[in-house]
This record gives C-alpha cells, sequence and structure tokens, in this order.
C-alpha cells in the first residue's frame, strides 16, 4: 500500500501552509495509527474513556446513547462525506463516556492520541488553530441539528436532511435516522415515502 495513500483526506483538509511543512507532515505521521473497522464495530462503548481523536478516510458511524432501561438513543452521525473529525465529550473531560461510537458501514480512520494532539498543539500554532476550529465545528453542528429536530415537524426535518445532509438519507439505516428523530421506524418510513413520491 502506498505509505501516503491514509494521509491523502487528511492533507486536503489541513490549512496549506501544514501540509507542506515536511516537519510538521513526518511528525504527523508517526504519530497515527491506520485502524480499520467492519461494520457493526464499536470504536467507542459506553463506559470508556475516550483517549483518542479521529480522521474518517472511509465510513460512517453513528452516537448512541444508552438509557437505564436500556433504550437506544441516537445523537448523531459523523461520514467522510462531512465533518470528518470523530471524537467523543469524554476526550475533553477524560471521564467515563456515556455513550458509544458505532461503525455503519466497513470504515478506515487515521487515530491520534490526545498526548499526540496535545504535543502538536504545542509545537505548532497553526495546527492548534486548525484542530480548535474542527472541534467547534463539530459542536456546533451538534447544536443546530438539535435546534432545528427541535423546532421543525418530522416532515420539514427530513426535508431538511435531505437538502443539507443528503448522505445521511442516502447511507444510514432507517432504524437511526427514526432514532434520532425520536419516532417509530415504520412512520419515518412512511413520511420518507410520502415525501419522495411528490
Amino acid at each position: 500500500m502506498n505509505p501516503e495513500k491514509p494521509f491523502t483526506r487528511l492533507l486536503a483538509d489541513l490549512p496549506e501552509a501544514l501540509a507542506q511543512d515536511e516537519a510538521f507532515m513526518n511528525e504527523l505521521k508517526s504519530y497515527a495509527r491506520v485502524i480499520t473497522l467492519k461494520k457493526g464495530d464499536l470504536l467507542l462503548r459506553t463506559g470508556e474513556v475516550c483517549q483518542n481523536a479521529y480522521f474518517i478516510n472511509k465510513g460512517l458511524f453513528v452516537n448512541i446513547f444508552m438509557t437505564d432501561k436500556g433504550k437506544e438513543c441516537v445523537t448523531g452521525f459523523s461520514s467522510d462525506d462531512q465533518y470528518p473529525f470523530l471524537s467523543e465529550i469524554s476526550y475533553i473531560t477524560q471521564t467515563p463516556s456515556s455513550f458509544e461510537i458505532k461503525a455503519l458501514e466497513d470504515s478506515e480512520l487515521l487515530c491520534f492520541s490526545r498526548v499526540s494532539i496535545e504535543d502538536l498543539s504545542l509545537r505548532y500554532p497553526l495546527f492548534a488553530s486548525y484542530y480548535q476550529h474542527a472541534m467547534l465545528v463539530i459542536i456546533s453542528k451538534l447544536y443546530m441539528m438539535f435546534a432545528i429536530l427541535q423546532s421543525y415537524t418530522a416532515e420539514e426535518f427530513i426535508k431538511y436532511l435531505y437538502e443539507h445532509y443528503k448522505w445521511i438519507i442516502n447511507r444510514v439505516p432507517d432504524k437511526y435516522i427514526a432514532l434520532y428523530m425520536g419516532i417509530s421506524t415504520s412512520w419515518y418510513c412512511k413520511l420518507k415515502r410520502r415525501i419522495f413520491s411528490l
């Protein structure tokens, strides 16, 4: 395998000055681990402390909160299509996670330990600002999606997903979109058929 291949997508995402900084890139590559997951594998389990940040080269992931009664609540999706950085609030708080992250497709990620991210951030201010921005984008996306979900009807929200996050409609199994919306899978499928048959 071409040793540059796992870094192609990340190189395209990095600021050009960082991507062309040979010393930085050598360090970044030395810190990275390429990991692969099969569909259904867990990247993070409930109760684990998240020690890593990930960049999705290929794949699709769902964040799930499990209630005390064993009910699944979907809190968001991440993919190679949009928002390729993936982590969990436990990464920041360093407390056991209340969530699990599950692969919904066969996936490949670049894995960076928290220690490595902090080391690079201390010595490369441009990387620090790039990474902070990536984390803020994830947080703002979660807030915005939650606000829209709360303020739209189910039909309006499905239309919104189709207009702005078509990859969710096309790639995420209906069950998980329905769980995210807080409705039954059968009702979601009925609404989807109604909307897209117009």
